[in-house]
């Protein structure tokens, strides 16, 4: 209200866009409603509904040295109103400097190329560890993230570990 002040009724609101409308811009309506002054003056308005953020992470892997890389997959955070990896019109693709033959180390995997109509997506880099081809019964590990050693460890090499050395944080599901 400006340049005055209405002391009865309300005005009538509208736009057509609602919390699942396409990125846009929409028109909003305003009108008398049960205003009883003539006198007033109502302006439109409009809407803009931007790109929700969506973050695409590649995630962490182990592997061993010679044994075949594995099967890189997105992790999602952000998706609206039941979005799911069915908006998107490009999936993402995943690239690593290192593969089965590279020396043990922790490589970057990159995520790119993903396309959807209503979010602007940014991506979050992941990390795949090789680890040395030579097997132990043996094994020490220090975890920085409780809930991670199994991915300290290996998908498969659990089976394999006689004895196991574990320093840093942990829990329930590193125990399972």
């Amino acid at each position: 209200v400006s340049g005055g002040t209405i002391t009865s009724g309300n005005p009538t609101i509208t736009c057509s866009a609602n919390k699942e409308s396409p990125v846009g811009t929409y028109d909003i309506i305003i009108s008398q409603g049960s205003i009883s002054n003539p006198n007033v003056r109502y302006v439109n308005g409009k809407l803009t509904v931007t790109a929700a953020p969506l973050t695409i992470s590649a995630g962490s892997y182990t592997m061993r040295q010679w044994n075949p890389m594995p099967s890189f997959t997105a992790t999602y955070s952000g998706f609206k109103n039941y979005d799911g990896e069915d908006v998107l019109s490009s999936k993402p693709k995943f690239a690593c400097e290192a593969n089965e033959n590279s020396a043990p180390g922790t490589y970057k995997i990159s995520v790119s190329g993903a396309k959807a109509k209503n979010y602007a997506i940014g991506y979050v880099y992941g990390t795949l560890t090789i680890l040395s081809a030579v097997t132990s019964d043996e094994m020490a590990v220090s975890t920085t993230t409780a809930g991670s050693l199994s991915t300290e460890i290996g998908n498969s090499m659990w089976k394999t570990i006689r004895s196991l050395t574990i320093s840093g944080k942990i829990n329930g599901t590193d125990i399972r």
